[in-house]
């Protein structure tokens, strides 16, 4: 297979570098043992990557083995054409198998998919049998199979745990280069969201809905009524519009409140955007519908033009971002050329029906963005609890308990107010040019999970994800990681009705590892309070797990840890 020594790794978001000894980049389930038999005689250890989307350190390190389900040529390169309907080199090879299965439930069907399929070949698939489709994803398809399962990731809407939570049946490669199988549902738990430490994953089996269309009603809202803030005055100045100074400024804030209380209970897919200092904020929340019948075909959304329009203006975002003259302007500036550009292509844009409704296949409406990989950002996304809050029932006597959405409130705009607090100077070590936050604050309500080390599990109602972007070169002017600080410090604030603070927990594939929460240095706190229970019952099932299967914890750590994981998994 292909391989090269010391090859310099840069993830996608270059927040993490470092030089494996090798860099193999295999395309059989053999080439993987082989890899690992290798790994085994040299006593070397292995991780994996994809399109390499996670930003903390959860890749290979210095001379170690990094194993790439990406060819090079397009894992290093930006733009990335594949979302142009230019064929993937690797299409057709045994990790990027697609194989539908059996009938499970309710039309259901389990579906086997290699780990190096990537987001775009499998909505292409999907679409092209329109008979059944994943419910939920991520929003780019520049990103693999296994690369989204591992490090459980997410997509939006209240009813939809995350997409590891879809598993049913892994097959991986284990320490001792065998082939493994994982197919109880207990044990999947574990397996199905396992980081690489089980050993490297070849293929998943997922369970499928039946195809169903997507009616998307994007919309664009003043920021103040999209998600309306706790009170009026909570609003920052440059922000209040004409309305919050009318007779019925309170009413139109109650009537929004119950809006999108109602679109972020209900909705099939549920996600807010505001773009640094604009006006409105994006609402992008919607439902599907059946299939009219099995014939029935609708029109892909975005099409053939508008991809290629979406895939220019990522590139275009790429090359203007990286630019020197680009990076010489003060940060408000440049978050208001990228926060401007952002919301202007988002639906509706201008000219057309400021209330649309698109239909398009399922898996469209999940990736309604294609070239999301040429522009290059600095995410950090945090999993805030929804807590719930008593209410008295319709006989005055009974109480029962709804979600909190206040708490939810409370996030976005308190995010908001910091960013403004940062252009007022109000923070006192930052001047006029300081904008921390040059692209969006995005956030999407989610469910609970199943999965032992999802930051979503019990969230019986629902978890806010909300996060903060940025350019790079926000990094490179030392003021991202003090923004992130801050919002961390809000959020982890948090209590519910009782009085309990909100066990927050970071996205594990986003950026933490810079930030303290509650005073903690960010491992420490995953280890010793967010993930405590649920590393021990990790352990637990897995050592079930490799009891059947002949190895131990101690041989995982030795094999397919790194750093960071030997640091909150393995070291006691």
């Amino acid at each position: 297979m292909e391989v090269y020594a010391d090859l310099e790794f840069k993830n996608w978001g270059l927040s993490v570098e470092n030089s494996p000894r090798y860099t193999f980049f295999p395309t059989t389930v053999l080439g993987l043992q082989n890899v690992v038999q290798y790994a085994m005689d040299k006593d070397l250890r292995i991780r994996c990557a994809g399109y390499r989307h996670s930003w903390s350190s959860i890749f290979s390190e210095d001379g170690a083995i990094l194993v790439s389900f990406v060819n090079l040529r397009t894992v290093t390169q930006t733009p990335d054409p594949m979302s142009l309907d230019i064929n993937d080199p690797d299409t057709g090879l045994e990790l990027h198998s697609i194989e539908i299965k059996e009938e499970t439930e309710d039309g259901k069907r389990l579906c086997r998919v290699g780990c190096a399929v990537t987001a775009e070949e499998f909505r292409r698939w999907a679409v092209a049998n329109n008979t059944h489709a994943m419910p939920v994803d991520v929003i780019l398809v520049e990103v693999t199979v296994g690369g989204t399962n591992a490090p459980i990731c997410h997509g939006a809407g209240r009813r939809h745990p995350t997409f590891s939570d879809f598993a049913r049946k892994i097959e991986y490669v284990d320490c001792h280069g065998k082939l493994q199988v994982v197919d109880d549902p207990e044990l999947l738990k574990a397996a199905s969201g396992a980081f690489g430490l089980l050993g490297i994953v070849t293929h998943i089996t997922l369970e499928l809905d039946p195809m169903s269309v997507a009616v998307l009603e994007p919309r664009k809202v003043d920021i103040g009524l999209a998600i309306p803030p706790l009170a009026l005055d909570n609003i920052p100045a440059p922000l209040r519009a004409e309305w919050t100074q009318a007779a019925d400024a309170s009413q139109q804030l109650e009537k929004a409140r119950s809006d999108f209380e109602h679109r972020a209970e209900n909705d099939y897919y549920s996600e807010w955007f505001w773009f640094t200092y604009q006006q409105k904020a994006w609402v992008n929340t919607w439902n599907p519908r059946p299939l009219s019948s099995p014939t029935e075909r609708v029109p892909e959304y975005p099409d053939a033009a508008q991809v290629f329009l979406q895939w220019i203006e990522g590139w275009l975002g790429g090359v203007l971002s990286a630019h020197p003259l680009f990076q010489a302007l003060p940060g408000q500036w440049q978050a208001q050329l990228l926060a401007t550009g952002g919301m202007a292509v988002l639906p509706p844009m201008f000219g057309e029906n400021a209330s649309p409704s698109l239909e398009t296949p399922l898996p469209d409406g999940l990736h309604f963005r294609r070239g999301v990989q040429n522009s290059r950002v600095r995410d950090m996304e945090i999993e805030i609890p929804i807590p719930g809050k008593k209410v008295t029932g319709p006989d005055g006597d009974s109480t029962h308990e709804v979600p909190d959405w206040d708490v939810v409130r409370r996030a976005w705009w308190d995010v908001i107010r910091l960013v403004y607090a940062y252009q007022d100077d109000h923070v006192g070590i930052y001047g006029d040019p300081s904008c921390p936050m040059r692209l969006t604050l995005e956030m999407r309500i989610t469910g609970s999970s199943e999965v032992i080390l999802a930051p979503q599990r019990g969230h019986r109602f629902g978890t806010a994800s909300i996060e903060v972007l940025t350019v790079p070169d926000a990094v490179a002017d030392g003021v991202w990681t003090d923004f992130c600080q801050r919002v961390v410090d809000l959020w982890t604030g948090y209590r519910d009705g009782e009085g309990r603070e909100l066990m927050v927990r970071p996205h594990w594939a986003k950026e933490w590892e810079d930030v303290k929460f509650r005073g903690k240095d960010a491992r420490s706190y995953l280890k010793t309070e967010a993930y405590a229970g649920q590393i021990d019952e990790w352990k637990t099932t897995v050592m079930r797990i490799g009891k059947m299967q002949g190895w131990g914890l101690g041989d995982l750590k030795q094999r397919f840890s790194n750093k960071l994981w030997d640091e909150i998994m393995f070291d006691d």
